[in-house]
């Protein structure tokens, strides 16, 4: 499999362009470290119905490639339509903005073809490098009536790990070391209700936001949607643990490094390696690779789902037909292909 396929874009419903006099609204999907795991990319395992359907009434590309397979320089070069080498961003630490003042995103393009532009969920790296004052004209809902904010975790345990191996982080290292060091659990299946978790209330905000925006049919609008998982940790209600038969689950193809190949084109699967419950060196059993695998396919399953609720709503309101659909992942992750469990190599 070549990690290098990171580029997942549905489009759906094209009806004009954006010079169009009826402009089309504009439905964007990021998909955080999806590896193209779908029926319609040949998965034998995956349970995505929505983005088959998608893939099978749109355009589906088959060799599209990330400029660089991590996330701040690949969704900054999605965004601007540029190279990391031109908009300045190779790393995830450089705010676009920063190294590349003037630089045009395509939702700032839109705000000047008279569109309305909004996201909810995670489009740029993080809320720190959001371009809040230039790509977007207006806030989501922020508040949904009966419905907590989410949370990480719902297994109290979980939490208590995180924030106990958070702490420890902080003492040894420094503050900074929170977030990368000090994890919780790789994988979680709480049986709760899809918006407990961030990825289904951003789709609750994203479609009050979209319902607030159809009051308004002379102004078009470019909704950005974006989703934390299939990203580390694997966490996701049951249900959609429940959709796969673990006996069913395979090992990767392909588990040993090509022949050859550049051995600095592979690492070590920090990422995953500094969650809890990980071996922190050595190789992965066949046991444990098989329950990330399945965790993998559950939160795969779980975004589908968000997509299709965010379609539905899309034709409750009437907007189907002139909204445009894309859906695009910054890259994928490998899942022991190559021996490696993680995004950030060449392949």
């Amino acid at each position: 499999m070549k990690n290098s396929i990171r580029l997942i874009c549905f489009i759906a419903s094209v009806i004009g362009d954006v010079y169009a006099a009826d402009q089309p609204n504009i439905l964007f999907i990021a998909i955080d470290d999806m590896r193209p795991e779908f029926a319609c990319y040949g998965s034998e395992l995956a349970v995505t119905p929505n983005l088959d359907k998608l893939a099978s009434e749109g355009v589906l590309f088959e060799r599209a490639y990330c400029q660089q397979a991590i996330c701040s320089p690949s969704r900054a070069s999605i965004m601007t339509g540029t190279r990391p080498d031109t908009n300045g961003v190779i790393e995830n630490y450089t705010y676009f903005r920063d190294a590349n003042p003037d630089i045009v995103t395509l939702p700032q393009y839109l705000i000047e073809q008279g569109y309305e532009t909004v996201h909810a969920g995670k489009i740029y790296h993080s809320a720190r490098f959001g371009d809040q004052e230039k790509s977007w004209s207006r806030q989501p809902v922020s508040k949904l009536p009966g419905i907590k904010r989410p949370m990480p975790y719902a297994k109290k345990e979980n939490m208590e790990i995180q924030n106990r191996n958070r702490a420890e982080a902080a003492a040894k290292y420094k503050p900074e070391a929170r977030g990368g060091m000090g994890n919780g659990p790789a994988y979680e299946a709480g049986d709760v209700a899809d918006h407990f978790y961030s990825d289904g209330y951003d789709t609750l905000r994203a479609i009050a936001t979209m319902k607030e925006m159809a009051e308004k049919p002379d102004k078009p609008f470019f909704l950005g949607l974006g989703f934390k998982k299939p990203h580390l940790n694997w966490i996701a209600p049951k249900r959609y643990w429940d959709l796969y038969d673990p006996e069913d689950i395979t090992l990767a193809k392909h588990q040993e490094a090509p022949k050859d190949g550049a051995a600095m084109g592979l690492h070590a699967s920090f990422e995953l390696r500094v969650r809890h419950g990980i071996p922190k060196d050595g190789p992965i059993g066949p046991e444990l690779a098989r329950t990330l695998r399945h965790a993998y396919l559950a939160c795969t399953s779980y975004v589908d789902a968000q997509i299709g609720y965010a379609i539905d709503a899309l034709e409750e309101a009437g907007l189907r037909e002139n909204t445009i659909i894309l859906v695009w992942a910054d890259h994928g992750w490998h899942l022991g292909d190559m021996g490696v469990w993680g995004k950030a190599t060449n392949y």
